[in-house]
Parts: C-alpha cells; structure tokens; sequence
C-alpha cells in the first residue's frame, strides 16, 4: 500500500513530536537575552537591555519583533519562542513536502529524506530552543524552492517572492545577507547572455533584499549610533585560533550526521559534477561559502550543532534530486534493506552524539531563573547585578545589570584583552575595573560559581573586589549559589541612617562558615553559636560605634568593634544558633 503526502505529513509530525518532547525543556540562555530586549520593547523601553547608553546585543531583529507581537498580545515570552520555533519547523517541513509533490519526484525520496532531517537533533532541539533558527531555515527554505523553480522550472516570475524570503533573512540575522549576494551572483551568472533578465534579476534578488538590511542599518545608526551590532564586536574576530576551532567545530558536526551528511555529499557531487545540473551548483555555493564563513567565525558553542543546520537543510534538497536523478529502485531489494536501515540506524546514533546529548543535560538555564526571581523578590529594583550569563538571570530578575562579557555592553568589547582571539567564543572580552567601576551590588559567575573566564582571573587578583566584596553560599529550595555581594553596594550592602548603621547579616563571614538562606524575600545569614563572625568596613570618620541595644542581646560579651587604618572590625560571637537578616549599630557617644 503506498503512502500518500498527506498521511506521511502525520507520520513525521507525530516524529518529530515526539523529538521535541525528547529534549524539553532545553532553552538556550541567549534566547533569554533576546526575550529581554522583546519584553523591554514591549513595555515601550525600546529595542534595550539596559537602560542608559542602548546596544545592540541581539542578532535576530525579526525573531525579537515576532516574539514581540506574540507577547503584546499577552502571551508568556518563552512560550511564544517555543510556538514560533515549532511553527516554523512544521513550515519547513510542509514547503518540503509540498514542493516536491508538485514535481515528477518519486515520494520516496521525499519521505526518506525527510525522516532523517527529523531524526536529527539538531532540527528539534532548535525548534524548542528558543532561538532564530528555526525561522531562518524556514525563510532559507522558501528562498531554495524559489531558486530551484526559477532554474528548473524557468519561471522566472518567482523572482519577486525570492526578493521577500531575501529581504526577511537579511534581517533574521546578520549573516542572511549572504544568501542574498551568492543567489545574485548565481542568476546574474545564469541570465547574463539577457539583458533584461539581468537587470531583473539584479533589482529583484539583489536591490530589493538590501533595502530590508539598508533598513536595518538606518535603525541601527539611529538608535545605537552603530554601523555594526554589538554581537560581532564581542564573537568576530579572524584569527588562527578561531579558524582551526571553526574547522574542529565543522569536523564534528559532518561527523556528528556521518549517515546524513555523506548521503547528501555523495547526492551533490552526483547532481554537480555527474549531471552538470545548475541547481545543484547553487547548493554546493551555498555549502562551500556557508563553511567557510562558519570556518572563520569560530564556528558555535551551543548544543547540535546550531550552524551546521544551514547544511543540512541544503543537503535535504541535494538528497532528493539527487536521489532522482540517480533513478532509484526501491524494489531492488538490496537498495530497499540499505535504506530502511539507514533509517532505523539514524536515530540511534544521534542518542550517543555528545554534543545532541549537551541539549539533554544542559538545564541550567532555568536554575539561573530560578536565582533571577528570587533575586527580583528579595531585593529592591534599582539592585545592580553584575554576570557572566547574560540571558536566564538579567531576564527573570529585571534587575539593572553588567553584562560582564560585554555582549550587552557598551565599553566591554570596545576595549579587548590583547589576546582577544585566542580564547573560548564569545567569552573572551572583560575588564575587572571597568565592572567595579560601575559598583554592583552583587557580581554572579554562571549560575553562582568562582570567579571564571578572563573577567574573573583578573576579579581574583583585584584590590577593590578582595575588599569590598564578600563571597557568600546562598541556599534556596535544593540549590545553592556563591555570590559575591558589594560591602558598600547602594541598594544590597550597608546603610547609615543618621546615627544608625545597618549592615546585612549576609556580609558578615568566618573561616569556615558563609551560608545565607533566601527565606520569605528576605536574605537570612546562618548564624552558628559560639562560631566567631568577623567583618571589616570603613570608618573614614574615625567615629565610634556599638551593637544596638536589640542586636546585642544576640551576642556574647566577647563581641566587640575595633579600629585601625581608618577601618573598623566586628568581631560577632552569637550565643544561639540563629537566621538573621540585620545587624544594627549605634553611633556611641
């Protein structure tokens, strides 16, 4: 019984259901950091992330407008990331479909070819990931059966849907103008012996589409007061380092889909270089310079493979015309076995891929909102935070925040380490001073860790950090953070009131004890009897200070305040086991 597009359209969205339940709930964290700009936006904050100085930290202007609308409309932000991914992949999949029904293709190529783009990570995990891709391969997609129907079909009235898919990739990301120059560059080639269809094709595939980035640039210039987002200052920069990684990076993704992508290699050099077919010259343009280009960049840090998905819908379209050209015979029984276990094997393989299985494991985004919330409950909103992982805790906490890796950043990545190029993407840029300039109330590596990458090496060896900030291990509901609080932090750290001085308890340490308790939106130190708790300020005054009369019924009389060097230290010893949110002074007289 043969299988109609229809009921297999039901099959594959069944499979490909069942993917995305598979590798729920991954979010990446810089789809967090666009929700931010869209949930600014929304609230009439403009495209920002921050106020003051506004940058242009996000490199998927039309994805932050779509989720936008979404979230006007009322919708919860991750939500309308995850519908739109869905959505778009269910697009891709039925222009697939629907394309090549239209045309004398047997269906078997079409199904086969299908079920592994399916079955492969990376197409579901990015459909929930929460990221641009799945639009920007669905626009691509649009763009390649548009391009195909021109060559193939010589309707060359498909121009002006081409221009559209065009224009919107360009301003889906930053590097979508590219498919822009290589399908001019491409007609033009094609058309060249007409004049009147070069300057068709000239206006319609290459004008139209600049005005959509043109449009872009104006905005950003205007807004921003940039020619170029933020983004590339902090991820681009062409070294030999970054190319052999770019390099390492494309190894493993061809490795990481060996079944796929030598399938769709071997289709191509049979559709280019076996059958001189012009359309799969244009696939094989877009392959060699789409590597390349990731080649140069330092190719990704994320899970699956996230730009090697560029490859692989290209080599879906190489698969099925080359699959047709070669005039397969499923009835060939030997033909027939070797497929159906190429795709039955396929989905296995992809189980054991350590970089499919980072999408399994990495959930540490949402410990990051958790802390987000918290720390949006406990603190007051003007509290300045200062992080490495600019999306889950800026996005949960709203709090004002220093991006300290510098995508979201103005100074950061206009200011780069000597070395910058030589490190992990995206994770090179920062400046010790520059954040402590700015006076954070808390400073948070990754999700509540030691200080790490370059920004924290340079921390650890600080005058300013090592004095006037405490490093604490804050607990909340089965989890823990370390996070480093700013003794004189205005909206976190100590507070004098005329002749009171009122310190968090937090702040306060000991050799072998610094656990704190978010509790009821309050932050509580835990307080062990007969421990010695000790902490050092300023006292540029030289004034004279004692425990309250409250707080030192609290304490032993081995407590007490000493001074030298324009300092004064507490010494602490609790008589009881205690949960305590402040310590309060009184000036002595």
């Amino acid at each position: 019984m043969k299988i109609g597009y229809f009921s297999f359209f039901l099959f594959i969205l069944i499979i490909f259901a069942l993917g995305c339940y598979y590798h729920y709930p991954f979010l990446s964290d810089d789809s967090l950091i666009s929700l931010r700009y869209a949930q600014r936006f929304i609230e009439g904050k403009g495209l920002t992330w921050n106020d003051g100085h506004p940058v242009e930290g996000y490199s998927n202007l039309l994805w932050i407008l779509m989720i936008s609308a979404l979230g006007k409309l009322g919708m919860n932000l991750i939500l309308a990331a995850r519908l739109l991914g869905i959505a778009c992949s269910v697009g891709t999949l039925a222009v697939i479909c629907f394309y090549f029904k239209t045309r004398n293709i047997r269906r078997e190529y079409v199904f086969l070819t299908v079920f592994l783009l399916v079955t492969t990570p990376c197409f579901t995990v990015w459909a929930i990931g929460g990221l641009e891709q799945p639009l920007y391969i669905f626009l691509l997609t649009l763009t390649l059966t548009e391009v195909s129907k021109i060559i193939n079909d010589k309707n060359k009235g498909r121009i002006y849907s081409l221009s559209l898919w065009l224009g919107l990739l360009a301003i889906t990301r930053p590097d979508g103008f590219l498919f822009t120059i290589l399908t001019t560059l491409f007609l033009v080639f094609i058309f060249r012996k007409s004049r009147k269809d070069l300057i068709k094709v000239f206006v319609s595939a290459g004008i139209l589409p600049a005005l959509f980035l043109l449009g872009q640039l104006l905005f950003r210039y205007n807004f921003y007061g940039e020619l170029v987002p933020n983004t590339a200052l902090v991820k681009v920069k062409i070294t030999l380092h970054h190319i052999v990684r770019g390099g390492f990076y494309v190894f493993k993704s061809f490795f990481g889909t060996l079944l796929f992508s030598s399938l769709g290699l071997y289709c191509l050099f049979y559709l280019a270089y076996k059958k001189k077919n012009l359309f799969g010259f244009y696939l094989l343009l877009n392959i060699v310079v789409w590597t390349v280009y990731i080649m140069t960049v330092g190719g990704d840090i994320f899970p699956a493979f996230r730009h090697y998905y560029v490859v692989l819908i290209l080599l879906v379209f190489a698969i099925i015309l080359g699959l047709n050209e070669m005039k397969f015979h499923f009835k060939i029984k030997m033909i027939r076995v070797g497929f159906i276990a190429l795709l039955l094997i396929n989905p296995f393989i992809q189980l054991v891929i350590p970089d499919n299985h980072y999408a399994i494991e990495e959930r540490w985004e949402f410990r990051g909102m958790n802390l987000g919330k918290t720390l949006k409950n406990t603190f007051p909103e003007t509290t300045l935070i200062a992080v490495t992982a600019a999306g889950c805790i800026p996005y949960a906490s709203e709090l004002p925040t220093v991006d300290m890796l510098g995508l979201n950043d103005y100074y950061t990545p206009r200011h780069p380490p000597k070395n910058f190029g030589t490190g992990m993407l995206a994770h090179e840029l920062g400046d010790a001073n520059y954040v402590l300039g700015r006076n954070p109330d808390i400073i948070i590596y990754h999700m509540g860790a030691v200080p790490r990458f370059n920004v924290g090496d340079q921390m650890k060896t600080n005058p300013v950090f090592m004095n006037n900030y405490v490093e604490m291990l804050a607990r909340q509901s089965n989890d823990e953070h370390i996070l480093y609080f700013n003794k004189y932090g205005k909206s976190a750290g100590i507070r004098k009131q005329g002749n009171k001085i009122i310190i968090p308890a937090y702040l306060i340490s000991s050799d072998t004890d610094n656990e704190s308790i978010f509790r009821k939106n309050t932050l509580l130190r835990h307080l062990q009897k007969g421990k010695k708790y000790i902490l050092s300020i300023r006292n540029f005054n030289t004034e004279k200070w004692e425990l309250s009369q409250s707080a030192s019924k609290l304490f032993s009389a081995e407590s007490n305040i000493s001074y030298g060097n324009k300092e004064m230290t507490i010494t602490l010893i609790p008589v009881n086991e205690m949960f305590l949110e402040n310590i309060e002074l009184q000036r002595k007289y």
